[in-house]
């Protein structure tokens, strides 16, 4: 008789695009291993996004009650709305639980994966389902940062704490926030996937010379208020937009108009990039070192300082107020990042064949 095919359920926040980038990443270094492995992805992230990431014969389930945090715009959150979203979700939680587990086992996965929420996890437990964690954090080390849950705080961030504390592994990717705290964390290495670069075929693609400099703008998904309207015209630079960044200029593409061309293609064949800094644009501009022009954020936001000091050793790096983000002032930035050479070699992105290997190990009965 044959081997039943392994079964893999993903959940992953849709929180930005950095945590799908991530996973698309591993799920591809298991596919390598595990051919055979069929994948279950629950996320409320477009279908097109997610389908651009992850294997093509992958199952989509849009629902899940993860949702990460509340956001104003790309860099700042909404500290009171994130926290009365937790307590709600919270407030039926063993309800919450049980809808997460009948979605989970109506798959019949025999492994999860997670980035990064909890409620997977738990459902997972609940189940019996081995589930690893995967992620740069922990919304429970999120939450308790930034979060003020008033007098529920203590319950709340323990039944968060106690579903981390479920999992086989939390990997905590590198760079990301020291996760000393849970006993089953295992630090593994930088989690993406090196592309070549090929910036003569994208201009081709465009219909552009090797005069014109490619810039790539986005802010990871989530709407950043920065219309490009004002923005230099006819500087030499070609704005390729994606992610809460509209086309609206006349010298601005949206990718979404490169169908042949992968995200991170794209930003390998640039000649710089401008963006907040989240794990999936740090991640695709250090592997590719390409000179970086990145929005600061104004909330105190904890992961920045792990993401900012990693890239900053690998591709030129250069903070530029939001103020002339959005009124286009930043030619002379670009110019002088776009001078500097790398500072370092590239790193070497070994994270997703180490959660690979993890979740191989599970799946063969580990």
């Amino acid at each position: 008789m044959p081997a039943a095919t392994p079964r893999l359920y993903v959940a992953i926040t849709p929180h930005g695009y950095g945590h799908l980038s991530m996973t698309g990443a591993v799920l591809d270094a298991l596919r390598a291993r595990r051919p055979d492995v069929a994948v279950t992805v629950e996320t409320t992230l477009p279908d097109s996004v997610v389908r651009a990431r992850v294997p093509a014969d992958a199952t989509l389930v849009a629902e899940t009650e993860d949702f990460g945090l509340v956001m104003r715009d790309a860099t700042i959150f909404d500290a009171a709305a994130s926290a009365a979203r937790y307590r709600a979700l919270h407030a039926d939680w063993d309800g919450v639980v049980d809808r997460a587990a009948r979605r989970m086992a109506a798959q019949a996965p025999d492994a999860v994966l997670s980035n990064v929420g909890y409620v997977a996890l738990a459902a997972a437990a609940r189940l019996g389902i081995p589930a690893v964690a995967l992620g740069p954090f922990t919304w429970a080390h999120i939450v308790r940062a930034h979060c003020a849950l008033g007098p529920d705080a203590p319950v709340l961030l323990e039944t968060m704490t106690r579903a981390y504390a479920s999992a086989r592994a939390v990997l905590a990717a590198t760079p990301g926030l020291p996760l000393d705290d849970l006993p089953n964390a295992r630090p593994i290495g930088p989690v993406g996937q090196p592309v070549p670069a090929r910036p003569d075929a994208l201009r081709r693609e465009l219909g552009v010379g090797p005069e014109t400099r490619l810039a790539v703008v986005t802010f990871g998904g989530v709407a950043s208020g920065i219309s490009l309207e004002s923005w230099p015209r006819e500087s030499g630079w070609l704005w390729l937009v994606r992610g809460g960044v509209a086309p609206d200029h006349p010298d601005a593409r949206d990718m979404a108009a490169l169908p042949h061309w992968s995200f991170p293609e794209i930003v390998a064949a640039s000649d710089a990039v401008v963006t907040k800094l989240g794990y999936g644009m740090a991640m695709e501009c250090g592997l590719n070192q390409r000179p970086t022009v990145y929005w600061p954020r104004a909330d105190g936001w904890i992961e920045e300082p792990y993401l900012r000091d990693w890239l900053a050793r690998h591709a030129p790096l250069a903070a530029v107020p939001p103020e002339r983000l959005r009124t286009g002032v930043i030619l002379e930035d670009l110019e002088a990042v776009t001078r500097r050479p790398p500072p370092g070699p590239p790193p070497r992105a070994t994270g997703a064949d180490e959660a690979a290997a993890v979740l191989d190990d599970i799946l063969s009965g580990g």
